[in-house]
């Protein structure tokens, strides 16, 4: 029976009455066992399998399976089943607590102990823990890796177009370097990107960004709106893995949520048709988010989301017209280096975030002007209802002339 325990590296694990160091073993035995060959297997989110073959001139007492994920100063063990002819599998059946996270590289390497007690630990190798529950056919085109199951080549060659020119869009706006290599994986539904998001561990939407990792997330289930996705999702993912490189992590993290998803969504070939709608209601309305409400995160609640986002779609757009690539530059690069929401923008352009905002609010009033209020009408719906309503018409007044008694 399998036996399972979780240690760390600096510990030390008593198995047998023998002392084994989880660190890589000093003394290994005289006469070292020879691994013949390995193999570690998978099933996503079900179960890891490693397989070894090994020569030895002393008899194994036990062995061992030790497995590391990236982020863990800890490691996992797992005694194998030894057999008769020189070989151990251990079999591992995965849960919350040992799972790797998706798209990550594991490392993983073999202990035995003779009879003699004497120890011998194997070299280290390597497991990469892709989502292996598809048939992913796979297009490159520098520098972009795609993997997609769903879909011809054709899908995949049209994301690729979307992927490149969401690069160019984003360098029209800021002076970026030329995107470094990128993989991205595409989903034919949300829930497995959920899923994939929850176990990594970062937030997702329809598509999400691991910058660190040069990795993109992308939910496109077929259908009329799959066209206007791929669109939209994938240069506003772009835009993102393109600040992230040309910053790093800390100062990206010290960006305004608002800026960081404005140039993003600014970068996207088709964007949301309601923002103009929304920000003239908003903006008749007198319900505009302030933009220091939006440093840190975007509203949870879908309206306000969705403002949320075409303010800054906005906002930054109004920022380039006035201030071009290179103020906008100088703009981002402000706010990387001071994290300050409101008071970055004062060293380079002598207003704070609220004065930027009041510009911003007064070329918003002057674009919708007095007419602002036939744009914000809800003009689908008039025409839908004067349609209903002349047909009703029709109907009554045919079946009113039918009912007409005759004269004879």
């Amino acid at each position: 029976m399998l036996r399972h325990r979780k240690i760390f590296i600096a510990h030390f694990l008593l198995v047998g009455g023998l002392l084994l160091f989880l660190a890589p073993a000093n003394a290994q035995s005289q006469q070292p066992i020879e691994i013949l060959e390995q193999q570690a297997d998978y099933l996503f989110n079900d179960w890891l399998h490693f397989t070894v073959r090994f020569q030895s001139p002393e008899k194994i007492q036990e062995g061992f399976v030790f497995f590391q994920r990236p982020w863990d100063e800890q490691a996992w063990v797992y005694q194998g089943e030894l057999g008769t002819d020189q070989s151990m599998q251990v079999a591992v059946t995965l849960t919350a607590e040992n799972k790797p996270k998706p798209f990550t590289e594991l490392t993983y390497w073999y202990r035995f102990s003779t009879d003699h007690g004497e120890i011998f630990e194997s070299q280290s190798y390597t497991l990469y823990y892709a989502d292996n529950r598809y048939g992913w056919q796979t297009l490159e085109k520098i520098p972009f890796t795609l993997h997609w199951y769903n879909g011809e080549v054709k899908f995949a060659e049209a994301l690729l177009a979307a992927a490149d020119l969401g690069g160019r869009r984003a360098k029209e706006l800021l002076p970026l370097s030329d995107l470094e290599p990128v993989t991205i994986w595409v989903y034919d539904n949300s829930a497995d990107v959920q899923l994939l998001a929850d176990q990594a561990g970062f937030a997702w939407q329809a598509g999400h960004t691991d910058p660190a990792a040069g990795l993109i997330l992308l939910s496109l289930p077929p259908g009329p709106q799959q066209s206007l996705e791929i669109q939209r999702q994938v240069p506003h993912e772009i835009a993102h893995l393109m600040l992230y490189q040309a910053l790093g992590a800390e100062q990206y993290d010290r960006l305004p949520v608002w800026l960081i998803e404005g140039l993003a969504s600014n970068a996207e070939i088709y964007s949301d048709p309601a923002s103009p709608e929304l920000l003239v209601l908003a903006e008749a309305g007198n319900t505009l988010l302030p933009f220091y409400s939006l440093c840190e995160a975007f509203p949870q609640d879908g309206s306000s989301a969705r403002l949320a986002y075409a303010q800054a779609v906005s906002f930054v757009d109004y920022l380039f017209s006035r201030y071009g690539s290179a103020g906008l530059g100088i703009l981002v690069d402000a706010y990387a280096q001071a994290g300050d929401c409101m008071n970055a923008s004062v060293a380079s352009f002598g207003k704070d975030l609220i004065g930027l905002e009041s510009e911003w609010r007064i070329s918003l009033s002057e674009e919708t002007g007095p007419l602002a209020w036939l744009s914000g009408m809800p003009w689908s719906a008039i025409l839908t209802s004067g349609i209903i309503a002349v047909l009703l018409f029709l109907a009554v007044r045919f079946l009113t002339r039918s009912k007409r008694p005759e004269h004879g």
